[in-house]
């Protein structure tokens, strides 16, 4: 079944004149792997509060999750149905990603420590990704992704960190990446594909400038970063992978992105660990903001 599929079934039976009271039950009963993902995505993209705690609830359960994906030993009905053992819960949470709220962050804090939910390590990326949909950040999502990320899981935390760009969700990031206790190779990886889309931000620029000017953190995490914002190289950092992150032009960048570039600029040219072919690449990029 097609995520498109999913969507307007659930968003059909959300419009019924129980509305989400009926779908909320169906957590609780519904034996159909899709039903059950159709209501669950209905719910999570309900806004009702109320809803969504109660989908927590079901989805820090055993049994909620081996309904919704039965996966290859097709519990459900007996025949092997060829899915991954979390194909509709990435759905459930694409729709709390794209409805985020103080509910659905909730929802990911509670999960987040539950050891029935967590015991399949991968539930936690999309569950990452859709705590650091809500801005702003707050301290206990913070506190998730500074632990999950320390677990492994920067690479899925530093993406939406950087998206997220309210102050603390930065903060976050810019202590991520000048931990030397994470590997330098992991966040110069984070810098390329969490960065780039986000080149014209100022406030991602602001922190870019204190990572780079800062004595503790490795010279090739700082290049990395100055590479990601002055000096774009797709092939050489992504290679041929689909999907690829991609730079916001020149042109969407406001006064105050402009003026926090020039700034940056400036200050890398001024650090003697900046290479000839940055440098040339940095001073290209100051010309035409000018």
């Amino acid at each position: 079944m097609t995520l498109g599929w999913v969507v307007a079934l659930a968003t059909c039976v959300a419009v019924q004149p129980t509305k989400v009271s009926k779908q909320v039950a169906a957590l609780a009963t519904q034996r159909d792997p899709a039903r059950l993902e159709a209501a669950a995505v209905a719910v999570a993209s309900s806004g009702n509060a109320d809803a969504i705690q109660k989908l927590a609830t079901h989805l820090g359960t055993r049994s909620f999750l081996r309904r919704l994906d039965p996966g290859q030993s097709g519990q459900s009905t007996g025949q092997s149905t060829g899915e991954s053992d979390i194909d509709r819960l990435l759905h459930v949470f694409a729709a709390l990603t794209e409805h985020p709220n103080a509910a659905t962050e909730a929802l990911c804090v509670s999960l987040a420590r539950n050891a029935e939910f967590v015991s399949v390590p991968e539930r936690l990326n999309p569950l990452l990704n859709a705590l650091a949909a809500v801005r702003p950040m707050s301290k206990e999502g913070a506190s998730i992704v500074r632990e999950t990320s320390h677990a492994g899981y920067f690479a899925v935390n530093g993406p939406p960190l950087a998206r997220n760009t309210s102050p603390l969700a930065l903060a976050v990031l810019e202590e991520l990446m000048s931990d030397e206790s994470l590997d330098v190779q992991d966040r110069v990886a984070v810098a390329h594909r969490s960065l780039l889309p986000v080149r014209t931000n100022p406030a991602v620029v602001e922190m870019c400038a204190r990572v780079t000017a800062s004595r503790s953190v490795a010279s090739t995490v700082q290049m990395a970063i100055a590479e990601t914002l002055f000096d774009y190289q797709p092939r050489q950092w992504f290679g041929v992978a689909m999907n690829q992150p991609t730079p916001p032009p020149w042109s969407s960048a406001n006064e105050a992105a402009r003026s926090a570039l020039k700034s940056l600029g400036k200050q890398l040219l001024g650090q003697s660990n900046v290479p000839p072919n940055l440098r040339a690449a940095i001073g290209k990029t100051l010309a035409h903001l000018n």
